[in-house]
Protein backbone atom coordinates (compact mmCIF):
# COMPACT_ATOMS: atom_id res chain seq x y z
CA UNK A 1 0.00 0.00 0.00
CA UNK A 2 1.34 3.06 -1.01
CA UNK A 3 1.41 6.56 1.26
CA UNK A 4 -1.09 7.87 -0.31
CA UNK A 5 -3.35 5.54 0.91
CA UNK A 6 -3.51 6.71 4.48
CA UNK A 7 -3.55 10.31 3.34
CA UNK A 8 -6.36 9.91 1.29
CA UNK A 9 -8.11 7.11 3.06
CA UNK A 10 -7.47 4.11 1.01
CA UNK A 11 -10.38 3.07 -1.54
CA UNK A 12 -13.07 2.66 1.74
CA UNK A 13 -12.97 5.68 3.15
CA UNK A 14 -12.30 9.90 2.76
CA UNK A 15 -15.54 10.38 1.19
CA UNK A 16 -17.41 12.27 3.02
CA UNK A 17 -20.70 10.24 3.34
CA UNK A 18 -21.11 10.52 -0.41
CA UNK A 19 -21.55 6.80 -2.02
CA UNK A 20 -18.32 5.39 -2.88
CA UNK A 21 -16.50 4.72 -6.44
CA UNK A 22 -16.27 1.28 -6.47
CA UNK A 23 -13.18 -0.46 -8.61
CA UNK A 24 -10.30 1.43 -10.20
CA UNK A 25 -12.15 4.42 -10.95
CA UNK A 26 -13.02 5.17 -7.67
CA UNK A 27 -9.30 4.64 -6.43
CA UNK A 28 -8.10 6.99 -8.95
CA UNK A 29 -6.70 10.16 -8.20
CA UNK A 30 -5.57 12.86 -10.40
CA UNK A 31 -3.01 14.94 -9.12
CA UNK A 32 -3.17 18.26 -10.86
CA UNK A 33 -6.59 18.35 -10.18
CA UNK A 34 -6.04 18.10 -6.52
CA UNK A 35 -3.05 20.46 -6.53
CA UNK A 36 -5.18 22.69 -8.33
CA UNK A 37 -7.47 22.75 -5.07
CA UNK A 38 -4.76 22.99 -2.51
CA UNK A 39 -3.71 26.12 -3.39
CA UNK A 40 -7.22 27.62 -3.93
CA UNK A 41 -7.77 26.49 -0.43
CA UNK A 42 -4.37 27.56 0.41
CA UNK A 43 -5.96 31.68 -0.70
CA UNK A 44 -9.19 30.60 0.62
CA UNK A 45 -7.69 30.01 4.47
CA UNK A 46 -5.49 32.81 4.16
CA UNK A 47 -8.38 35.01 3.17
CA UNK A 48 -10.86 33.72 6.19
CA UNK A 49 -7.73 33.18 8.49
CA UNK A 50 -8.58 29.45 8.15
CA UNK A 51 -4.99 28.13 9.86
CA UNK A 52 -6.41 24.75 10.60
CA UNK A 53 -7.44 24.69 6.86
CA UNK A 54 -4.07 26.07 5.52
CA UNK A 55 -2.55 23.27 7.42
CA UNK A 56 -4.60 20.43 5.67
CA UNK A 57 -4.25 21.82 2.10
CA UNK A 58 -0.39 22.03 2.74
CA UNK A 59 0.02 18.42 4.05
CA UNK A 60 -2.43 16.62 2.27
CA UNK A 61 -3.43 18.54 -1.33
CA UNK A 62 0.37 19.69 -1.70
CA UNK A 63 2.63 17.85 0.23
CA UNK A 64 1.20 14.28 0.30
CA UNK A 65 0.45 14.92 -3.74
CA UNK A 66 3.25 16.23 -4.96
CA UNK A 67 5.28 13.63 -3.17
CA UNK A 68 3.35 10.85 -4.58
CA UNK A 69 2.51 11.91 -7.81
CA UNK A 70 6.44 13.55 -8.87
CA UNK A 71 8.28 10.27 -10.57
CA UNK A 72 11.67 9.84 -8.98
CA UNK A 73 13.12 8.02 -11.84
CA UNK A 74 12.67 10.86 -14.59
CA UNK A 75 11.07 13.75 -13.05
CA UNK A 76 7.48 15.05 -13.76
CA UNK A 77 3.80 14.98 -12.27
CA UNK A 78 2.10 11.62 -13.20
CA UNK A 79 -0.85 12.38 -14.72
CA UNK A 80 -3.04 9.77 -13.21
CA UNK A 81 -2.41 7.62 -9.45
CA UNK A 82 -4.09 4.66 -7.76
CA UNK A 83 -5.05 5.53 -4.13
CA UNK A 84 -4.52 2.05 -3.28
CA UNK A 85 -0.66 2.18 -4.63
CA UNK A 86 -1.80 -0.45 -7.73
CA UNK A 87 -1.26 0.42 -11.46
CA UNK A 88 -3.88 3.12 -12.48
CA UNK A 89 -6.82 1.86 -15.15
CA UNK A 90 -5.72 5.15 -17.63
CA UNK A 91 -3.58 4.49 -20.22
CA UNK A 92 -2.34 7.82 -19.30
CA UNK A 93 -1.86 7.55 -15.61
CA UNK A 94 2.18 7.68 -17.07
CA UNK A 95 2.28 10.73 -19.06
CA UNK A 96 3.90 13.85 -18.09
CA UNK A 97 1.43 16.57 -18.93
CA UNK A 98 1.96 20.62 -18.54
CA UNK A 99 -1.11 21.21 -16.36
CA UNK A 100 -0.39 18.73 -13.40
CA UNK A 101 3.48 20.76 -13.39
CA UNK A 102 1.96 24.15 -13.24
CA UNK A 103 -0.61 23.48 -10.78
CA UNK A 104 2.05 21.98 -8.69
CA UNK A 105 4.25 24.75 -8.87
CA UNK A 106 1.53 27.39 -7.88
CA UNK A 107 0.83 24.96 -4.99
CA UNK A 108 4.29 24.41 -4.23
CA UNK A 109 5.21 28.54 -3.91
CA UNK A 110 2.46 29.37 -2.53
CA UNK A 111 2.90 26.37 0.65
CA UNK A 112 6.55 28.08 0.89
CA UNK A 113 4.93 31.78 1.07
CA UNK A 114 2.91 30.43 3.91
CA UNK A 115 5.28 28.05 5.62
CA UNK A 116 8.32 28.89 5.37
CA UNK A 117 9.16 24.84 4.64
CA UNK A 118 12.19 24.48 2.41
CA UNK A 119 10.67 21.62 1.14
CA UNK A 120 8.32 23.65 -0.62
CA UNK A 121 10.54 26.02 -2.05
CA UNK A 122 13.13 22.43 -3.35
CA UNK A 123 9.94 21.08 -5.00
CA UNK A 124 9.20 24.06 -6.23
CA UNK A 125 12.75 24.40 -7.88
CA UNK A 126 12.10 20.83 -9.01
CA UNK A 127 8.92 21.01 -10.85
CA UNK A 128 9.91 24.94 -12.11
CA UNK A 129 13.21 23.17 -13.69
CA UNK A 130 11.29 19.89 -15.02
CA UNK A 131 9.13 22.20 -16.93
CA UNK A 132 11.75 24.75 -18.38
CA UNK A 133 13.35 22.19 -19.42
CA UNK A 134 11.08 19.27 -20.95
CA UNK A 135 7.67 21.70 -21.87
CA UNK A 136 9.03 25.21 -22.73
CA UNK A 137 9.74 25.55 -26.25
CA UNK A 138 13.35 27.48 -26.37
CA UNK A 139 12.52 29.58 -29.45
CA UNK A 140 9.37 31.15 -28.52
CA UNK A 141 8.65 30.14 -24.74
CA UNK A 142 4.94 28.49 -25.27
CA UNK A 143 4.71 24.99 -23.48
CA UNK A 144 4.18 21.99 -25.20
CA UNK A 145 1.71 20.25 -23.75
CA UNK A 146 2.38 16.35 -23.61
CA UNK A 147 5.69 14.12 -22.39
CA UNK A 148 6.19 10.46 -22.10
CA UNK A 149 7.17 9.03 -18.97
CA UNK A 150 10.97 9.58 -19.94
CA UNK A 151 9.94 13.48 -20.24
CA UNK A 152 10.33 13.17 -23.92
CA UNK A 153 7.65 15.26 -25.95
CA UNK A 154 5.30 13.20 -27.46
CA UNK A 155 2.92 15.77 -29.36
CA UNK A 156 4.93 18.98 -30.98
CA UNK A 157 1.91 20.89 -30.94
CA UNK A 158 1.41 23.61 -28.63
CA UNK A 159 -2.58 24.05 -28.59
CA UNK A 160 -5.22 21.93 -29.44
CA UNK A 161 -8.67 20.86 -28.24
CA UNK A 162 -7.58 20.16 -24.81
CA UNK A 163 -4.32 22.59 -24.39
CA UNK A 164 -5.24 26.14 -24.60
CA UNK A 165 -2.98 29.10 -23.24
CA UNK A 166 -4.99 29.30 -19.86
CA UNK A 167 -2.25 27.00 -17.42
CA UNK A 168 0.89 28.30 -18.31
CA UNK A 169 -0.07 31.99 -18.42
CA UNK A 170 -1.57 31.87 -15.11
CA UNK A 171 1.04 29.60 -13.85
CA UNK A 172 3.61 31.77 -14.84
CA UNK A 173 2.14 34.99 -13.71
CA UNK A 174 0.93 33.38 -10.04
CA UNK A 175 4.44 32.19 -9.32
CA UNK A 176 6.23 35.09 -10.34
CA UNK A 177 3.63 37.15 -8.40
CA UNK A 178 4.08 34.89 -5.15
CA UNK A 179 8.26 34.85 -5.67
CA UNK A 180 7.78 39.13 -5.52
CA UNK A 181 5.80 39.08 -2.46
CA UNK A 182 8.08 36.74 -0.47
CA UNK A 183 11.11 39.05 -1.90
CA UNK A 184 9.40 41.78 -0.87
CA UNK A 185 8.17 40.63 2.95
CA UNK A 186 12.00 39.19 3.22
CA UNK A 187 10.28 35.96 4.26
CA UNK A 188 7.14 34.00 4.99
CA UNK A 189 3.43 34.92 5.74
CA UNK A 190 1.95 33.30 8.51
Amino acid sequence: SSGINAEYGGSGGGNGGASEIQGAQGRLVNPGTVLEVGWMLLKFSQLTHKKELRKQAMSLFVETTFTSAWDPAYGGVFSFLDVDGLSPTELTWNMKLWWPVAESMIALIMAYKFSGNRTFLNQFSRAFDYAMVHFREPDHGEWYGYADTQGRITHTFKGGPDKGCFHVARCLWMCAKLVREVVASGGVEK
